[in-house]
């Protein structure tokens, strides 16, 4: 019996032992496992630092894209890769390409998830359910950064005065970006770099002789109520149009965009005033003494019908887009038509679409862009 006793320990002994040695043997594969898991994952990650000057990583690959406050940018995306891979946008994004020729170069872009962001803010939850593996913010919503991060999701930030808001140097920096995130050679669109350096010489050879005290004085109204205006000062891109195109910016003592009133503007006595699309008043309405409920009459650019409502293409030209160069073009044209006599913008335009958007514009399409309707309003 006794015999039997140590036998039947020994072997349970045995057991529990072998049992023991299996149990650490699996954790030891599962600890292995989970190594090489994150040595793999770690393998099919990439990092860029940002123009916010954030280091993000990315995936290897991007598959899922949102652009969210950073706007302007769908039209850089689109230019470069359609809507391939995008799986949501901003409202404002879907609202201006709706009214703009966005739409001709990329029609599906209306059925893109917009409903993450509601009144600019965006909502976690449903920016998950997107599954993206990148978010487009700009550097000034940095609320968007936060929401994405906390989420777990990488967030790339885009600069809106990385070169000192010149429109067209910043959209090659915004190219580069897109480039680098996305895993492909910006040298793809070198044409189009090229092209906006080439207009930028142009402009800049042809207004150098043209002294201080004859170029004309000008300022843009971005925003308006009963009360005020904003018109945009230094440090701004309407100072950047002002001055690159051979005018004098008469907000230029004022930083920012701040509001102004009616008697400022009746001191600065403007020679050409240009309404960006972020409102909805029109040329006439200056003419008409009803914008704002101001009178209007004495101003020099209302008196010599120098009002002009700035046009809107891919997106609404104020602001950094893929069609700057031409916004310079007509805005340099606008300040000094016998310098630019030889310059056919309705062909330019034209020529430039077909070229690097693949897109042949009709009369009608480059009279809409030249004259944009009080509906195409909205957004910043």
């Amino acid at each position: 019996m006794r015999r039997i006793f140590f036998t039947a320990i020994s072997c349970l002994l045995l057991t529990c032992l072998l049992a023991g040695l299996a149990g650490c043997a699996k954790k030891d594969s599962s600890a292995a496992g989970a190594a090489a898991s994150s040595v793999g994952k770690a393998a099919l990650t990439r990092t860029i630092v940002d123009q916010v000057g954030n280091t993000v990583h990315l995936p290897e690959k991007i598959e899922r894209v949102v652009i969210a406050s950073v706007w302007p940018l769908a039209s850089v995306y689109c230019q470069m890769f359609g809507t391939d891979k995008l799986v949501g946008l901003d409202p404002a994004i879907v609202s201006a390409a709706e009214n703009s020729m966005l739409i001709k170069i990329a029609p599906d872009i209306g059925t893109i998830e917009t409903g993450f962001s509601k009144n600019g803010n965006l909502n976690a939850e449903e920016l998950l359910a997107l599954d993206p593996d990148v978010v487009f913010y700009t550097s000034g919503v940095m609320a968007d950064y936060d929401i994405a991060t906390q989420a777990g999701i990488p967030a790339v930030g885009f600069s809106l005065s990385i070169k000192d808001y010149n429109a067209v140097e910043t959209i090659h920096t915004w190219i580069e970006q897109l480039a680098a995130v996305m895993g492909v050679d910006p040298g793809d669109n070198s044409a189009y770099l090229e092209y906006g350096r080439r207009i930028q010489q142009l402009v800049a050879e042809r207004i150098a002789t043209v002294p201080e005290e004859e170029r004309p004085q000008a300022m843009f109204i971005h925003r308006y109520d009963n009360a005020t205006l904003a018109v945009p000062g230094s440090g701004t891109w309407a100072d950047y149009w002002i001055t690159a195109s051979g005018a004098r910016n008469v907000a230029a003592e004022n930083t920012g965009t701040p509001s102004v009133s009616i008697e400022q503007i009746y001191s600065w006595n403007p020679e050409r005033i240009y309404i960006t699309n972020f409102n909805d008043a029109l040329p006439e309405d200056l003419y008409g003494n009803t914008l704002g409920g101001h009178d209007w009459s004495s101003v020099t650019a209302v008196q010599e019908q120098q009002v002009k409502k700035v046009p809107l293409g891919i997106y609404r030209w104020y602001v950094t887009n893929t069609d700057s160069p031409l916004m310079l073009l007509w805005m340099a044209k606008q300040h000094h038509p016998d310098l630019f006599a030889d310059i056919d913008l309705d062909k330019t335009v034209s020529d430039f679409y077909k070229e690097f958007y693949n897109l042949d514009l009709t009369a009608e399409d480059i009279q809409a862009i030249w004259n944009p309707v009080r509906e195409a309003a909205g957004g910043a």
